[in-house]
């Protein structure tokens, strides 16, 4: 994988409070309280940063559509997320030593990258900015780009912690970097503090060291990882 040199000032890591100042004079948008720290839109807790992703949703830095994750309302996250469930077992049942990487290969068998489908899909919903999508939609279609790898994997990740198989974190992050533009992928911080990175996008997976080390295809860090 070749070795990515980005300087740290031309990465820019406020695509969700950029998303959030583009849509706060509009009516569906409610300020922040307790349960979400961005705010809501359309009645759901804004996803960024650190922040629950399952009942959330999740919008662009730029206008796109708003992609919603709630598998009370879209079953076919349960139905990904018990598929998972087996094939962990299948292994033993091993969840701390084989759900990480479970989870990267199902998304990227479930989800491959495809622009033109996800751009097909906004449109059959009207294409409307900031428009709410489930992330069912993209599943169903077998289809999706980083955001929405990332998103899923997250929420599979968010599950396992939510049942006790797994103790650590999950974030779906994301940045831009000057010249190169947008992207986001999945971090897990196990309960003993290391950072994996699933970029299912790009196909990396691994340690932030390890990464950071070898060289990727993005920078990955947070401000307080420098």
């Amino acid at each position: 994988m070749p070795r990515m040199e980005i300087d740290h000032e031309r990465v820019s890591s406020r695509r969700t409070e950029m998303g959030v100042q583009r849509v706060k004079s509009n009516p569906f948008y409610e300020e922040p309280v307790v349960d979400s720290r961005h705010g809501f839109w359309q009645g759901r807790p804004i996803i960024g940063r650190d922040c629950r992703i399952n009942r959330g949703v999740y919008l662009g830095g730029n206008a796109r559509e708003a992609i919603v994750v709630d598998d009370e309302k879209q079953p076919e996250l349960e139905e990904i997320y018990q598929l998972l469930i087996s094939r962990i077992e299948s292994k033993g049942g091993d969840f701390k030593y084989y759900s990480l990487r479970e989870v990267f290969d199902l998304v990227l068998e479930k989800m491959p990258y495809n622009s033109a489908k996800v751009d097909s899909i906004h449109r059959n919903y009207g294409g409307e900015p900031d428009q709410k999508i489930g992330l069912n939609r993209y599943l169903k279609s077998h289809a999706g780009v980083c955001r929405h790898q990332a998103l899923l994997a997250a929420y599979l990740l968010e599950k396992l912690v939510d049942d006790g198989y797994l103790g650590g974190k999950v974030s779906v992050d994301r940045n831009a970097i000057l010249g190169l533009g947008g992207h986001a992928w999945a971090r897990y911080t196990t309960s003993w503090g290391k950072v994996v990175i699933l970029d299912i996008a790009q196909n990396c997976f691994g340690s932030l060291d390890k990464l950071k080390k070898e060289g990727t295809h993005w920078f990955y860090q947070r401000p307080e990882d420098l």
